[in-house]
């Protein structure tokens, strides 16, 4: 059943917002470059996009949000990170909101670890602040989902 909108609903519901913004000529070129690979005809789609992406990993950080699931994505030296150690240590610390790890070898000194977690907010924000402060970190990224 669909619900009859008044002319005032339906006008706002179809409004749009414009907004400018100011980028540099280099970093314009390479939006316009990964939105033509992404498959994006224009750039409102594309900035769209890249806004809700922001906003879904930014979520949790609202206190509101109390529970949720993410990727923990740890790109590290072996060498230096002591995985062995430390990040299964932490893990073990952690199980309660680990649902599962993946672990790939990408050559001999570095490694990609993905880290499914669920549970927590306090708990998985925790967590990342302990694997983020072993030695040999490249990069760390939480991909992050509210779910209440």
């Amino acid at each position: 059943m669909r619900k009859n909108l008044n002319k005032n609903e339906v006008k706002k519901k179809d409004q749009v917002a414009r907004i400018s913004i100011s980028l540099s000529p280099t970093l314009l070129d390479q939006f316009d470059k990964s939105m033509n690979n992404a498959g994006f005809s224009d750039r409102s789609k594309a900035i769209q996009k890249a806004l809700y992406e922001f906003i879904n990993n930014n979520e949790w950080e609202q206190k509101e949000v109390q529970e949720g699931a993410g990727a923990l994505v740890v790109l590290y030296d072996n060498h230096l990170f002591g995985n062995d150690r430390e990040s299964i240590k932490s893990q073990h610390e952690y199980n309660d909101i680990i649902v599962t790890t993946t672990h790939l070898h990408l050559d001999h000194d570095n490694c990609l670890e993905t880290i499914i977690l669920r549970g927590k907010i306090r708990r998985m924000k925790s967590f990342m602040k302990v694997i983020s402060e072993n030695r040999g970190i490249k990069s760390i990224k939480m991909h992050y989902v509210g779910i209440k």
